[in-house]
């Protein structure tokens, strides 16, 4: 209810509220506010592993061996990246080792991004599809239902002039793709792709096929690899009966100096979700570096009773 809160909130009140030019333009413009106000963003920059001294993160280390120290860390990687590869698994925090007891990884995403003529689709077309053929059985079983997004339909400037951008997605586990050759994944993209395709052609848009120009495919090993997630998993999920968000972590965690955001923090996955955790946990970090006013008998007494609602998830 939170997370369906903010979102019919913050994108359908008054209306559907698209950033021009693509979700892609939301980072960009959060990477000049950095830039403006003197931050120096590394891109490409692979971190190893988070440098501890004496129990408190101290700062960065990258593959090619730079270490970067500062007073904080603030991880945007997942619970389990960040307490079991950045840091040692060995030295898992209680609270983490019951965030993993409370949590599973979701699955991942076959992801199939296509250029096609425009033509294709009929003037009415609306930006967001889900299509579920047969049966509710099917809803979460991997390749069972397909997301469709169709972003020139409200930006036509994403696209060369007569064209339309698609983006297609289904669930798929990344031990559905381990163990292949290179030639028998890249034959089982195509092949999981084009039966995708097939039935959006059959349910939405006949003529699709012959209308593409441009095909990509990306599989839970491609969400692993290019955004650094254990599986490719698209974030956390309850292992039982949820208990609400509240036992969810919040951006503090065990290790002093460690902060931690995004999906697998409160309140969960999805954009404004993930954006939500990135506010709450600027704000943390401005007060406990003393940037921000803050009671100190209350703000620990509001850690320990969210400590405790962790405890009952």
């Amino acid at each position: 209810m939170i997370n369906a809160s903010m979102v019919l909130c913050d994108r359908h009140f008054g209306g559907i509220n698209y950033p021009v030019g693509g979700v892609g333009e939301i980072a960009k413009s959060l990477a000049k506010g950095l830039d403006d106000h003197g931050s120096q963003i590394l891109y490409r920059a692979n971190v190893t592993s988070i440098i501890l001294d004496n129990g408190k993160a101290m700062g960065v280390k990258l593959s090619d061996g730079r270490k970067f120290y500062a007073k904080t860390v603030v991880s945007n990687a997942t619970r389990w990246d960040t307490f079991g590869k950045l840091l040692k698994a060995e030295n898992l925090p209680k609270e983490e080792e019951n965030f993993q007891k409370a949590y599973v990884k979701a699955p991942s995403f076959l992801s199939i991004h296509m250029g096609v003529k425009a033509d294709v689709l009929p003037p009415d077309t609306d930006c967001h599809h889900f299509v579920l053929e047969d049966d509710w059985t099917n809803l979460e079983k991997p390749y069972g239902s397909i997301f469709l997004s169709i972003p020139t339909v409200l930006d036509s400037s994403l696209a060369p002039e007569g064209h339309h951008i698609l983006h297609i997605f289904t669930t798929s586990s990344i031990e559905d793709w381990e163990g292949l050759s290179r030639k028998d994944y890249e034959a089982k993209k195509e092949l999981v792709a084009e039966r995708i395709i097939s039935r959006l052609e059959k349910t939405l848009f006949p003529g699709l096929k012959s209308s593409i120009l441009f095909k990509e495919v990306g599989t839970p090993k491609t969400h692993r690899r290019y955004l650094a997630r254990d599986s490719g998993t698209y974030g956390p999920m309850p292992r039982g009966t949820p208990k609400g968000l509240l036992g969810m972590p919040f951006n503090t965690t065990a290790i002093d100096g460690l902060y931690c955001v995004g999906d697998s923090c409160f309140p969960g996955q999805g954009v404004i979700a993930v954006a939500f955790s990135g506010v709450m946990c600027a704000h943390r970090v401005a007060a406990d570096l003393g940037f921000e006013k803050k009671s100190d008998v209350l703000d620990s007494a509001l850690l320990r009773l969210l400590g405790w609602l962790r405890t009952l998830a």
